[in-house]
């Protein structure tokens, strides 16, 4: 039952792609702007290059989490196609796990799609082990957001829901590094910058790129916001269902 649902959810993916298309094309086109139009010295040219692939896939990948899983959720509740599936075999818990694999099956499609533009485009070159450990970091890293989608589903209001979605997705791009160099930010910046989830997610990746190894501080950050998020989520869904 699982996997037929799963399957029915990709289907449904690909027949209506605009998020899918517009979650990797917008940072995918930012990076080959900024990566063309800056003048940089040649000896600095492939560490930005490799910075801001790392930037812009982290970008995408919270374009998944903050917009479209939260607005999937409160749309398939909304029309009542939620309690629909409830009536069949499935479980709750499966119908989330299936929705988090969906999302998790587009964080590849959007690793692997800027992984190759930045390799052919403007020759990034990392071990093979390095490609793949490093992307496989943003896949785990990026699945933490999740659950800022699933707080942001109890809102229960799509409208709404897509503007705070919005407003997260780009002020943690621009606070978290995402958009221009933390080292280009004024202290009180870098100060914020440094406890945003969007940083710790790219760092966390950059440094493995870059042969630093792992930074487990950051993975931990990731980590406690995960749980905040979720905790906070549950708890709200909860009162709800007291309510109810």
């Amino acid at each position: 039952m699982v996997a037929k649902y799963f399957l029915i959810e990709l289907r449904l993916l690909f027949r209506k792609k605009v998020y899918l298309v517009l979650s990797i094309l917008i940072p995918l086109c930012f990076y080959l702007l900024f990566t063309s139009i800056l003048d940089l010295p040649k000896d600095a040219e492939q560490l930005f290059y490799k910075e801001y692939m790392y930037s812009m896939t982290a970008f995408s990948l919270s374009s998944f989490c903050l917009i479209q899983f939260p607005i999937d959720l409160i749309n398939e509740k909304t029309t009542g196609w939620y309690k629909n599936l409830m009536r069949t075999p499935l479980h709750a818990y499966q119908y989330y796990s299936v929705k988090i694999f969906k999302m998790m099956f587009q964080f590849i499609l959007s690793i692997t799609l800027i992984f190759v533009v930045a390799y052919i485009v403007n020759g990034v070159t990392m071990t093979l082990f390095e490609w793949i450990f490093s992307g496989f970091i943003l896949w785990l890293g990026a699945s933490s957001f999740l659950t800022v989608g699933i707080l942001l589903a109890q809102i229960n209001e799509i409208q709404k829901a897509s503007s705070i979605g919005n407003i997260l997705y780009l002020g943690l791009a621009v606070l978290g590094g995402l958009w221009f160099p933390v080292s280009q930010f004024p202290s009180w910046m870098r100060k914020i910058a440094y406890v945003t989830p969007t940083y710790h997610l790219k760092q966390v990746a950059y440094e493995f790129g870059n042969g630093v190894g792992l930074n487990y501080l950051s993975f931990l950050v990731l980590i406690i916001y995960s749980i905040l998020f979720l905790a906070m989520g549950l708890i709200i869904q909860n009162r709800k269902d007291v309510d109810v």
